[in-house]
Formats: C-alpha cells, sequence, structure tokens
C-alpha cells in the first residue's frame, strides 16, 4: 500500500482499495486500509493554512456542466450547503453526517473538481 501510495497517490490507492473491498466485503485488512487512506485524504484536505475555516465554493465546471457528476445522496446534499459563505467547520456542524465522512465526502468533491476549497 505504502508504494501504491507514494507513485499514484491517495485517490488512485483510495479507488483501487474500494474496487477491490467489493470483490472481497470480509477482509478486514481491506477495511483498514481504507480507513488509513480515508485518513490521509481528510488529512490533506485539512493541511492548508486556513484547515477548516477553508470556505469551499461550487466550480465553474460544475455550475456549467453538473449532470457530468454522478453524486450520491451525501455528495448531492453538501453540494446543496455550499453557498460560497459557510466555512469547512460550519458545513461539518450542518451536516447530518458524522465528521469524518462530511470532510471525507468533501475532499472527493474536491478532488472530482465539483468544489474548490481554497489552500
Amino acid at each position: 500500500m505504502a508504494d501504491s501510495l507514494r507513485q499514484n497517490g491517495v485517490w488512485h490507492t483510495w479507488y483501487k482499495l474500494a474496487e477491490a473491498r467489493q470483490a472481497y466485503p470480509d477482509d478486514l485488512t481491506l477495511r483498514g486500509y481504507c480507513e488509513i487512506v480515508r485518513n490521509e485524504i481528510v488529512r490533506q484536505l485539512l493541511q492548508s493554512p486556513k484547515g477548516l475555516q477553508s470556505i469551499p465554493r461550487l466550480s465553474p465546471e460544475f455550475l456549467t456542466n453538473f449532470d457530468r457528476f454522478n453524486l450520491n445522496a451525501q455528495e448531492g446534499y453538501l453540494v446543496s450547503l455550499i453557498d460560497g459563505r459557510l466555512d469547512l467547520q460550519k458545513l461539518v456542524l450542518l451536516s447530518p453526517f458524522d465528521q469524518f465522512t462530511t470532510l471525507f465526502v468533501l475532499a472527493k468533491l474536491a478532488y472530482e473538481r465539483a468544489i474548490t476549497v481554497p489552500q
């Protein structure tokens, strides 16, 4: 896993692990690795100097071509909260999901370029 993280980055590694988990849902090792990578993804989101005070915005690409983003219910709900005024900390408070899940989904939306989170 460490080699994959170094060579391919966290998102590629995350998607490969998620794919493997679907093939082997009872494998506890895969579950553990997934959580380690999710942790790193959230850590990277919060690494900016502003951290939880960063204010995410909908990307121009999302606003002009939102149908290309196949959002699930969690992603759609969080996108509906983004208004350009609420920072990550307030979004976490407003979200019905746990803090970690909310931050992970926001990081995923940023990776997919549906939102921008200033560094």
